[in-house]
C-alpha cells in the first residue's frame, strides 16, 4: 500500500497551498475572467481572442514557440520564483483551456521561467549562474484551470522583446511550449529604473522575429505598484 505521495499529488497540493497565500498576500482582486484574453485592448475585436465565455476563441491552439536554450528541465514547484532578483513586481495569472471547447483544464502542469532584469537566465555557465534557479517555477492549474506566479518584469537582451517562456502539459493533450509578451509601454516604463541598468536597449514586439499576438498578456498597473498580467493559453 503506497503511503508516499507522488509528486503530481504534492505539486497539487502546494498549489493549492501557494494560492491560498498569493490571495492572502494581495489584496488586489483576481482579474475577472473576461479579462484573461491573451491579446491587448483590441481582444474584443479580434476572433482569436481565447475567453471563458466564447468558445469560438478556442478554435485554434496557442501557437508554439521556441523553447529557447536556457530550459534545463522542469523547476521546482512554487509559486514566487523571484527569490533575490530586483526588479519591477510581476504577478502572472495563466487560465488554461481546452482547445475546441474553453473547458478549462484542471490539473495541468505549468512550467514558467524568465531572464532577470540584466537579461540573464539562472542555471547556466553562459550567465555565471549555475546552480542556481531563481526565476523558474511550476504549478498545477486549479478546478477553474488557472496558475499564478509571482515574477519580475524581465530584462531584455539583444533581439529579443521582453517575454515569459511557459510550457503546458495537459493529459491527453500534446504540450504545448509557447512564450507570453508584454505591451511595448510596459518594457519603457520598467527598463528605465535602475534595476535594469545591465539590460540590452529594448527590442519592440514589431522587430522581434518570434513575438506573436496571440500570446500578448492583457497588463494592468505600473512600475511603482507592480503589475498584473493575465492571459489564457489553448492546448
Amino acid at each position: 500500500m503506497r503511503t508516499k505521495p507522488t509528486r503530481r499529488e504534492a505539486l497539487i497540493a502546494l498549489s493549492a497551498a501557494t494560492a491560498t497565500l498569493a490571495a492572502c498576500d494581495d489584496p488586489t482582486p483576481a482579474p475577472d475572467d473576461d479579462d484573461d484574453a491573451v491579446n491587448d485592448d483590441d481582444a474584443a475585436n479580434d476572433d482569436d481572442a481565447a475567453n471563458d465565455d466564447d468558445s469560438a476563441g478556442c478554435d485554434d491552439r496557442t501557437g508554439a514557440q521556441t523553447e529557447g536554450p536556457f530550459y534545463p528541465g522542469e523547476p521546482v514547484a512554487r509559486m514566487d520564483i523571484t527569490e533575490d532578483r530586483a526588479g519591477v513586481r510581476l504577478d502572472v495569472d495563466l487560465v488554461i483551456v481546452a482547445e475546441g471547447t474553453c473547458e478549462p483544464l484542471a490539473d495541468a502542469e505549468v512550467d514558467l521561467w524568465c531572464a532577470d532584469a540584466a537579461g540573464d537566465y539562472s542555471g547556466y555557465d553562459d550567465f555565471d549562474t549555475e546552480g542556481f534557479d531563481w526565476l523558474r517555477g511550476q504549478q498545477i492549474t486549479d478546478a477553474q484551470g488557472r496558475v499564478g506566479f509571482r515574477a519580475i518584469i524581465p530584462g531584455s537582451y539583444p533581439g529579443r522583446a521582453l517575454h515569459l517562456h511557459v510550457k503546458v502539459r495537459a493529459t491527453g493533450r500534446d504540450e504545448l511550449t509557447t512564450q507570453v509578451y508584454f505591451p511595448d509601454s510596459v518594457g519603457i516604463a520598467a527598463l528605465d529604473r535602475a534595476e535594469y541598468d545591465e539590460s540590452a536597449a529594448q527590442t519592440t514586439n514589431a522587430a522581434d522575429n518570434f513575438y506573436a499576438d496571440d500570446t500578448l498578456m492583457d497588463v494592468t498597473g505600473d512600475v511603482d505598484a507592480g503589475y498584473v498580467a493575465t492571459g489564457t493559453l489553448v492546448v
